[in-house]
């Protein structure tokens, strides 16, 4: 998994999911992401599924373009899959 000497592929490519799918990687780092989710499910995974939530948003009441606002993803991965999100957070 990831590239040779690297433990850590996994935890940051799950960090940058949203950043990849959405354009958002210099090129060395989204080839890093592509490199580790050739050999990793969860990741692979990870991709399509926001690939899709962003293609389906973008068809909600005809809008063009959406974008995420630029910290939902980074309050999402902060609450865990445990804690509830809030508004406020």
């Amino acid at each position: 998994m990831g590239l040779p000497g690297r433990t850590d592929d996994h935890q940051w490519s799950q960090q940058h999911l949203s950043h990849y799918v959405e354009g958002d990687l210099s090129a060395f780092a989204r080839r890093r992401l592509d490199h580790h989710a050739r050999d990793c499910v969860d990741c692979g995974r990870g991709i399509r599924a926001m690939r899709t939530l962003v293609h389906s948003l973008r068809g909600i009441d005809g809008l063009v373009e959406v974008r995420a606002p630029e910290t939902l993803f980074d309050r999402v991965r902060l609450a865990g899959p445990s804690a509830p999100l809030s508004p406020d957070a």
